[in-house]
């Protein structure tokens, strides 16, 4: 639908800030040291309008996301960060599984470096 064009102008300023600002190139052929390149914007919300009606209008947001019409296939609709949120939550609470090869690699080290009395064993 018509609609298209405002993702098509967000992914043009993305690339432009993220690609040609930072001197790492754009699209497919990138003419930069390599294709990596980022962009970070903070905002002093405050400065815009009261902190907590922003907050609970991005609340209210998340809740009209979370109310749309489910496509076909889909168990749930997420928003942008949510897994990595529920992913950052459940390490927390159960830690980071380190797989038994990599966990003796680092137990090497540490000794070799004699840092081994760091490490909870």
């Amino acid at each position: 639908g018509s609609e298209g064009y405002k993702g098509y102008g967000l992914s043009v300023i993305v690339e432009i800030l993220s690609g040609i600002l930072t001197g790492l190139g754009f699209g497919h052929d990138p003419r930069g040291f390599h294709n990596d390149g980022c962009f970070m914007a903070v905002f002093n919300v405050s400065a815009f309008r009261p902190i907590e009606e922003f907050k609970q209008q991005v609340t209210d947001l998340a809740g009209y996301l979370k109310a749309s019409k489910m496509a076909a296939g889909f168990e749930e609709i997420l928003y942008p960060g949510e897994i990595e949120h529920r992913n950052t939550q459940k390490r927390l609470q159960d830690g980071i599984f380190v797989e038994d090869s990599t966990w003796g690699k680092l137990v090497d080290l540490s000794v070799e470096y004699d840092v081994s009395e760091l490490l909870e064993l």
